[in-house]
């Protein structure tokens, strides 16, 4: 049995407006920085053990039907094996 380390990444779909990344947008401008197309997202990090596959579907679930919202969100994530990583 093995500890991974997940990293999840959530962002709004393209077509989902993002009213806090044009907020974050319109701040920089103030700031003198220049930016466009400012999305803004979620990284949620989290330790999981067990077999690499079976941490994966469970990953892949968690991912899917709890931590995003499928019609609005897109998911993506990975995943660090904490015993080859720290070794």
């Amino acid at each position: 049995m093995s500890m991974f380390r997940a990293r999840v990444y959530v962002t709004l779909k393209p077509s989902i407006l993002d009213p806090q990344g044009r907020t974050v947008e319109r701040a920089l401008s103030h700031l003198g920085q220049q930016a466009s197309g400012v999305r803004v997202g979620k990284l949620i990090e989290l330790n999981l053990d067990g077999e690499r596959a079976e941490v994966e579907a469970r990953l892949s679930d968690m991912a899917n039907n709890v931590l995003s919202n499928p019609v609005m969100e897109d998911v993506r994530w990975e995943l660090t094996d904490l015993q080859v990583a720290g070794a």
